[in-house]
This record gives C-alpha cells, sequence and structure tokens, in this order.
C-alpha cells in the first residue's frame, strides 16, 4: 500500500493515509483499545488516486490497525440478515451487506467472523478470537457480541462517515431495558460452517413493521455531545464520531428510565 496516494479529495485538497490516522486519533482512539466500527466509505469526498475498490478499503482499515495497535482489536458488523431472508448463512462465504468496509475486512486473511446467521461481526487483532467466538444465539441480550463490549473497559464504538448515529449497541440497552416497542422474535434455517450444515435458530428483539417504533439516535447523540462522552472529528466532508461503550450504555440506561420512548420518533401511548 503506497501511503503517499490521494485517497481522496475536498475540493483541491488531497487527502492521505497519514491525514485517515490523525483523525482516528484525534476522536479518541489509542493504543490497545477495542474498536467496533461502523463506516460509510463514500462519505468523505471524491475518489483520488485510488479506485480500487480493495485497495481504497485496505487503506481505512490499515488506519485502523496503525492507531490501536497489535494489542488493539478491530471489529465490524458483517450483518446479513440471512435467516430473516430464508437464505443459508455461510461463516466464510456469506458477504456482508452493510458496506464496502465491512465486506473487505471480513475478507482478510487475519480476520475472524462469528457465526451469527444475522448480526455476524468480523474481527482483526488480540480479542478477535474471543469477541467472535462462543457468542449466543440472541442477537443483542445475554452473551452477545453488544453484551460483551460493553464489559470491555476500554471498548469503544466507532461512526465513521455517517450521517446520522448508526450506534447497534443501542439495540443491547433496549433488550437490556426490555423495552415495550420491541420484542423476541425467533428466527430458523441453515448454518455452513467449515463444509458442515446443520440447522439452527436465533433471537432477534424486533420492532413492529409499522412507524409506531422507527428508530431515532439523535437525543442520545446530541446528549454524549453536550456532555463529552462522544469525540467528534471531521475528515473532508464527513466526521468521524467515538465514544466509550461503557458510557453509551451507562448514559443511554439514564435516559430510558426517564423516557422509555428516548430512541424512538414516536412516543409511546
Amino acid at each position: 500500500m503506497n501511503k503517499q496516494k490521494i485517497v481522496f479529495k475536498c475540493g483541491e485538497k488531497g487527502f492521505v493515509f497519514q491525514d485517515i490516522v490523525k483523525a482516528i486519533r484525534k476522536s479518541g482512539i489509542k493504543k490497545g483499545d477495542v474498536v467496533m466500527v461502523h463506516a460509510d466509505l463514500a462519505r468523505f469526498g471524491k475518489l483520488g488516486e485510488i479506485t480500487d475498490k480493495k485497495e481504497f478499503a485496505a487503506v481505512f482499515i490499515e488506519a485502523f490497525l496503525k492507531v490501536i495497535g497489535k494489542q488493539g482489536t478491530l471489529i465490524a458488523p458483517t450483518f446479513t440478515y440471512s435467516f430473516c431472508n430464508n437464505e443459508i448463512y455461510d461463516s466464510d462465504n456469506t458477504p456482508s451487506t452493510v458496506g464496502l468496509f465491512t465486506e473487505e475486512l471480513r475478507k482478510r486473511e487475519d480476520a475472524l467472523r462469528s457465526i451469527h446467521p444475522i448480526f455476524s461481526v468480523a474481527a482483526i487483532g488480540k480479542r478477535a478470537k474471543e469477541l467472535t467466538s462462543n457468542l449466543s444465539k440472541n442477537s443483542f441480550g445475554k452473551g452477545s457480541i453488544y453484551d460483551k463490549l460493553s464489559k470491555i473497559k476500554n471498548s469503544k464504538y466507532i461512526i465513521f462517515g455517517v450521517d446520522y448515529f448508526a450506534c447497534t449497541q443501542i439495540h443491547y440497552i433496549e433488550e437490556k431495558m426490555k423495552a415495550p416497542y420491541r420484542y423476541i422474535k425467533k428466527f430458523k434455517g441453515k448454518i455452513k460452517n467449515k463444509n458442515k450444515i446443520y440447522d439452527d435458530e436465533y433471537e432477534y428483539f424486533v420492532r413492529p413493521l409499522d412507524e409506531s417504533a422507527i428508530p431515532d439516535f439523535d437525543k442520545i447523540e446530541k446528549y454524549l455531545l453536550n456532555a463529552g462522552f462522544l469525540k467528534k472529528a471531521s475528515l473532508g466532508n464527513a466526521f468521524m464520531s467515538a465514544a466509550k461503550i461503557s458510557d453509551i450504555c451507562r448514559e443511554g440506561e439514564k435516559m430510558f428510565k426517564k423516557n422509555p420512548a428516548c430512541f424512538i420518533k414516536k412516543q409511546i401511548t
């Protein structure tokens, strides 16, 4: 990877690998951190000298790995919703449906992926095996990846290039607090793992399909930012937002206790 190549442009200014590294550090990410990254790489600017998708995504992945170092762990959602769509989930081959960053991270030889037919994740680093194995069959609750992350002191959630607070960790809070507008739904299907195919069942804390509980995380984003728990760093045309997962969970639970509708658009009647 040529670190001097212009990755993207905003007007006349070109951004290279080191500019991405600086933005990540400015958002509060440090060596040894465990980071869950929700990214949209199309937001930062126009393509520069790198036009190959794999190489383009690799620049951002390597930037995170440089900042967190060998003691850190990089995680990304590789959601497939396979069981929801009556599809077989192949942990080695089913592509991520949530963006280029996540798909290219999943395909790396040093990445490990969880066996979850709806909300899988891929991880690279010191704690990758721990965070992608022995997970429960619950999507957000006890024993899930989000439960594990909530218990790690230096774990952080990063919203990278996304223009809204796309924090799946909040669904963990909703399930823990027994949000009245969601309910457990079980999904059955087939899983393929290492050439073995078997039937399985997983739980998903779903919301109604109508407009009665559309997610809206603007309130918690504003609160975390104003209270100093969320840091933002600009990068080209977009931002990177980062917060400790322990802070998100603690403050989110406080907000929910005061107003059980704080994470949705429509008030509970």
